[in-house]
């Protein structure tokens, strides 16, 4: 016993590696490989830039988002396997993954901080695909077991992964702009169910059941492999505007044993590097992202500061069994439930309940994922406005904002069952649009509040 527990108190300990003088000299340019005894093949045709994290971060969140078109493959599935499109077990494939990406981003977070984003998003597109083949090979055999393991474990195991990969990594190169940084990672998410609603039956019309599946894996984690490459964690005493990555004000000396373990490379003495957030050098390269609002953004952060040095005395442990962390988890459970319920049902909904056509099924999946992506990505904005705007406590502004979107999915499933008795399909499109926007409003904030 007293082993298991030494194992799990290593798991939920989070010890970032140091980056060695060779590792921060490749990580200037965006393309960046490593490779065995600490050297990277890197391609210096491209410098790194922070901001093209936002665009790697929402490819890779683009393809996780295919999950939330799961619903346009029920039917298929229940008529392929059981030569009946109302079996209604598809559905569960959906279920499996969304727990199996919940579970995987929460148990794998320490993993992660020690790995980094690079290892963490090349780990987790290689389970995508291996996955995604599994759930080829079941469906030839139809067998929806096999569609369960492939798709609902192993690359539900992969979109956990991912997706806590970029929105980790954006955060810290963003702390100015946590809210924002977060939205925009996890809007990818919301844009992804746009695209891939629209690109699933004509796949399956091209490729037939079992060929989409191997053609979409092949061709998203491709993507996400890409972005793998250009996935970093800052330099050691990386701030932005006086900003540190934890989002309160940088203390000067606070990093410095980590750049000065840099500074030794197999008990060599090297050239110091200091770090490209602070350097003239590369300023370009890490500008800061609103020069002029500085000292606004510096004095909301700097109020929060006392909270922040009493969490970082506390262990990892107790900050998972505090009371903080509960009511975040039972908020963001509460903000998912019923809109997980409904996502995964959508187009059935549309064409048994409503008599709507496929393809109109398929257009209300695609049109719910722009929701989906606006709440992701300017719900989590909203709160950085009040913060600069009304100089608020950063949490304060988060709470705020969370709050509503909580009251108005309550305010919703309280209606949307009289709507559906009458039949209203407009009214029923509109709340199932505002619950959307308002499901991803909590998605794209919650990652804020950590």
């Amino acid at each position: 016993m007293s082993s298991i527990m030494q194992c799990l108190a290593r798991h939920w300990t989070s010890n970032p590696p140091v980056k060695t003088v060779e590792q921060i000299e490749a990580e200037r340019y965006l393309f960046c490989v490593p490779w065995f005894g600490n050297r990277y093949f890197t391609s210096k045709l491209v410098k790194f830039n922070r901001w093209y994290l936002f665009v790697a971060s929402f490819l890779c969140q683009f393809c996780c988002g295919s999950l939330y078109s799961w619903s346009i493959y029920n039917t298929p599935i229940d008529t392929y396997i059981y030569k009946n499109a109302t079996a209604g077990n598809a559905v569960y494939t959906f279920y499996i993954a969304c727990g199996l990406l919940g579970s995987t981003a929460a148990l794998l977070g320490p993993w992660l901080e020690r790995n980094g984003p690079r290892a963490g998003m090349s780990l987790g597109s290689s389970c995508f695909l291996i996955g995604y083949i599994i759930a080829a090979i079941s469906l030839a055999n139809e067998s929806m077991v096999g569609v369960y393991l492939g798709y609902g474990l192993v690359s539900g195991f992969g979109l956990g992964i991912n997706y806590i990969s970029p929105v980790s990594a954006l955060q810290k190169w963003f702390p100015d702009m946590r809210g924002t940084a977060a939205g925009f990672a996890v809007g990818g998410f919301g844009a992804g169910s746009i695209v891939w609603g629209k690109v699933y039956l004509p796949a399956i019309k091209a490729f037939g059941l079992p060929g989409s599946f191997l053609f979409l894996g092949i061709v998203m984690s491709s993507v996400m492999f890409f972005c793998a490459l250009c996935m970093r964690t800052p330099p050691p005493g990386f701030n932005v505007g006086g900003i540190n990555i934890h989002g309160v004000v940088h203390v000067e000396g606070e990093d410095d044993h980590l750049i000065e373990q840099a500074d030794q490379v197999d008990g060599k003495e090297v050239k110091s590097i200091q770090s490209p957030g602070v350097t003239k050098d590369n300023g370009t390269e890490y500008e800061a992202v609103n020069d002029d609002g500085g000292r606004d953004v510096h004095e909301a952060h700097a109020k929060h500061q006392d909270g922040y040095k009493n969490v970082k005395n506390m262990s990892m442990i107790s900050c998972l069994l505090s009371a903080d962390f509960f009511f975040m988890y039972f908020m963001l459970f509460g903000n998912i439930v019923f809109g997980l319920v409904v996502l995964s049902r959508l187009a059935p909904m549309a064409t048994g309940v409503f008599g709507q056509t496929d393809d109109e099924g398929a257009t209300v999946v695609s049109i719910n994922g722009a929701f989906n992506c606006c709440g992701r990505l300017f719900v989590p904005m909203l709160s950085d406005l009040l913060v600069r705007i009304f100089h608020l406590n950063p949490p304060f502004a988060r709470k705020c904002i969370f709050f509503t979107t909580l009251v108005t999915q309550m305010v919703i499933l309280i209606t949307l069952p009289t709507i559906m008795r009458n039949k209203n399909y407009d009214l029923f499109r509109f709340e199932i649009w505002l619950l959307t926007l308002c499901y991803g409003g909590g998605f794209g904030t919650i990652p804020a509040f950590l």
